[in-house]
């Protein structure tokens, strides 16, 4: 993990060094922001529209240290470090003669991701400006959980049970999930010339977070993750 970010943030200094070099007219910018995400994973392959249709979002947060660099007129490059909390809800309903069983699994990741993402600013005047920003991400997952509950009702049911397990991530098949994903962010903010900022995020997984040695055929399970976020940047 000590090696993981001492790497991102020599990307991220490296990164600035590079754009600070073409800057016109602009002052680099640093900036926190945090805030809510909705997140959910979506299958493809076999079983895939079941298990769509029956997914949920997770309430999760964010927490993203980043930088602006001006590489144009109102075009910045914006690398960042950040901390995503994903997962999914489950949740299933079967019905064998007089009973009634809902199975419901939830998960959640913690992850670091690296985001480098290209900004366009549209000024509005002097209140400040609208921010399109669109780039690719790396993730890594550093821990998980799965909480597992159960709920049968009817004559003899048996009753409510639960369960929870730590996520162990790798490409082997005793392990629960990929170890790193990759993907594309794709976001709308607005920046007050203040510097707070306020926005939202939409996460694109592109990468199986099936383990690689447990991928049947084309089955895919994949990250989609909806943030929301406000900030400042100075």
């Amino acid at each position: 993990m000590k090696k993981l970010l001492i790497g991102a943030s020599v990307l991220l200094l490296s990164t600035g060094a590079f754009a600070q070099t073409k800057m016109t007219g602009e002052t680099a910018r640093f900036g926190l922001k945090a805030g809510v995400n909705l997140s959910r994973f979506h299958a493809s392959g076999d079983g895939a529209t079941d298990y769509n249709n029956n997914v949920k979002d997770n309430v999760g947060f964010n927490i993203t240290g980043y930088g602006d660099f001006g590489v144009g007129n109102n075009f910045f490059i914006q690398p960042g470090i950040s901390l995503q909390n994903k997962g999914a809800k489950f949740e299933q309903t079967t019905t064998v003669g007089n009973l009634t069983t809902t199975n419901a699994v939830k998960t959640n990741l913690m992850v670091i991701e690296v985001p480098i993402n290209a900004v366009f600013r549209i000024p509005t005047g002097d209140a400040g400006a609208v921010q399109i920003s669109a780039g690719p991400y790396i993730g890594f997952n550093i821990s998980g959980k799965n909480k597992i509950e159960s709920t049968t009702t009817g004559t003899n049911a048996a009753g409510n049970s639960s369960s929870e397990n730590d996520l162990k991530f790798g490409s082997s098949s005793d392990k629960d999930a990929s170890s790193t994903e990759f993907g594309a962010n794709f976001g709308l903010a607005y920046r007050l010339n203040s510097g707070f900022t306020v926005g939202a995020n939409y996460g694109l997984g592109l990468s199986n977070l099936i383990p690689k040695d447990s991928r049947v055929d084309d089955n895919k399970l994949t990250n989609r993750v909806l943030g929301f976020s406000v900030g400042y940047s100075f």
